[in-house]
């Protein structure tokens, strides 16, 4: 039979007390209790752990080599215990986030890197995923955190409001378009167009309001991300939509023009999603608060 860590515990005060009637009073319990535990301990090891004299008790070699690994033990779990601690308020953990590449680009850096400079012991792992992967792998516990598109379906998720964004009309700097400082949809419509592919948030949403609004947009080509949009546009191979952070930083090094378009359903927010944030760790409860307090002045 095992000791257990009150036995052990026990054994060790009589160790460093070199005495039962000391080891009760430090330990709030009778002398004969301490003394029988160390009986049974004494018979489940089947070794001598004390000599006992008139004038106290020492350890035998058994009974010193047995507080070496004792104090190892307890150690060991003190360590155990703080580091759960830090688990339980949120200063250590591993938080999983999956981001649209809007959310990606946008305000969510600067706003990790705030929440990471207070809490260092925090992992983050963050994946690029369409909008619709992001609430999949949320709503199936691949993701604590997930940055997505408004019109996402998202049934069973909590959703919070987060960053705005506008999205602007990209043109190659030498195309007719390109003085424009506004324009909609529909004036771009009669212009060839480079567009995100079809699992893209906001190549979907171009596509249902050209249906919606009965304009026909001539796709010359089609592209699997920002990057090869941009790269598209800078080529002269059309005209792009994309969220204006994601382009107007890119603007002047790759020779293309934003405009920004004038139409209401160009301006929205990105939401928050999660499962319950009652099931969510700390470290993530804790990522999320900050989240939602930062998306209040963006």
């Amino acid at each position: 039979m095992r000791p257990d860590l009150t036995t052990l515990k026990l054994f060790l005060a009589v160790v460093e007390e070199h005495s039962i009637a000391k080891a009760a009073g430090r330990e709030h319990i009778t002398a004969p209790a301490i003394s029988k535990r160390i009986t049974e301990l004494e018979t489940a090891l089947n070794v001598q752990l004390f000599d006992r004299h008139p004038k106290g008790i020492r350890p035998t070699a058994a009974g010193e080599a047995l507080a070496a690994d004792v104090r190892s033990i307890f150690a060991i779990l003190d360590r155990a215990e703080n580091k759960l601690s830090e688990y339980a308020g949120g200063h250590r953990g591993l938080i999983r986030i999956h981001a649209n590449p809007s959310g990606l680009s946008g305000a969510l850096p600067v706003a990790l890197r705030e929440y990471l400079d207070t809490h260092p012991l925090v992992g983050i792992q963050l994946e690029e995923k369409h909008s619709v992967d992001v609430v999949r792998a949320v709503t199936e516990g691949e993701a604590d955190i997930g940055i997505c598109a408004p019109h996402t379906p998202a049934e069973g998720l909590t959703l919070r409001p987060y960053q705005a964004i506008r999205l602007v009309l990209i043109t190659p700097q030498d195309h007719a378009l390109a003085k424009r400082k506004t324009i909609s949809l529909a004036e771009a419509a009669a212009h060839d167009f480079v567009s995100l592919s079809d699992s893209s948030s906001i190549g979907n949403l171009v596509l249902r309001v050209a249906a919606e609004q009965g304009v026909a947009l001539k796709h010359r080509l089609q592209v699997d991300g920002f990057d090869g949009l941009r790269r598209m546009v800078e080529a002269g191979l059309g005209l792009a939509v994309l969220p204006e952070h994601c382009a107007l930083p890119y603007s002047k090094a790759m020779a293309f023009h934003c405009i920004r378009l004038n139409d209401s359903w160009a301006r929205y927010r990105l939401n928050i999603c999660t499962r319950d944030p009652q099931t969510l760790s700390m470290a993530a409860r804790l990522l999320l608060n900050h989240l939602k307090s930062g998306s209040q002045t963006r």
